[in-house]
């Protein structure tokens, strides 16, 4: 009996390559092929549930401009000596999962995040644009460091974020000057006094 899960359409599929298996040229074999792909950086420090380490792997996208069915993908998988394709119904969410943005229970890669590799046309940026509600969340997360942290100065900042988060760095430069006057706020009064009760909720009183 036909498998119908396998003969279902879609336009997104993904799969896993192991650097050992590829051939050299997987590129150019991609290139050939005309079709919009990106490559995660490699996952080296994948672990299962009970912490031994998985074989160092990549994780694919392949972004087709119409559906595909799983025998179609699997030809161009087997030229990569990888395993079985798998549907995606999520570009976004198969690029977060590069760097596991969205697993936080697993390795974040985020500081890896220039080591994706895309052709085709595949526009990695845009699958990895935020949301206004990440955003937000992000900048309250900049400044909870500001004010935990007592930071005072934009470039002391700025390279935190770029050792630590540099998931953040966009937002921290396009709510740059807003973060600015914190710190510049902070530099004068030394603490930040809850303006309802008085009370100096972060610093020296």
């Amino acid at each position: 009996m036909k498998d119908r899960k396998k003969d279902e359409r879609v336009r997104t599929w993904v799969f896993i390559a192991y650097p050992e298996s590829m051939p050299e040229n997987w590129r150019d074999i991609l290139a050939e092929l005309g079709v919009p792909w990106a490559c995660s950086p490699l996952h080296d420090e994948d672990v299962y549930d009970g912490g031994e380490k998985k074989k160092p792997h990549y994780h694919f996208v392949l972004s087709f401009s119409g559906p595909k069915s799983f025998d179609q993908v699997k030809e161009i998988t087997d030229k990569l000596n990888a395993p079985i394709p798998d549907k995606c119904h999520s570009v976004r969410g198969a690029v977060r999962y590069f760097l596991h943005l969205d697993s936080p229970e697993k390795f974040n890669y985020s500081s890896r995040r220039n080591e994706i590799q895309a052709g085709g046309g595949f526009d990695v940026e845009d699958a990895l644009k935020l949301s206004s509600s990440e955003e937000e969340e992000i900048a309250q997360n900049i400044e909870s460091v500001i004010y935990e942290k007592c930071v005072m100065e934009y470039v002391d900042l700025a390279y935190w974020v770029r050792k630590y988060h540099p998931e953040w760095r966009k937002v921290l430069k396009t709510n740059s000057y807003h973060f600015t006057q914190i710190m510049k706020s902070l530099r004068h009064g030394r603490h930040i006094v809850d303006i309802e009760t008085g009370e100096v909720v972060y610093g020296e009183s």
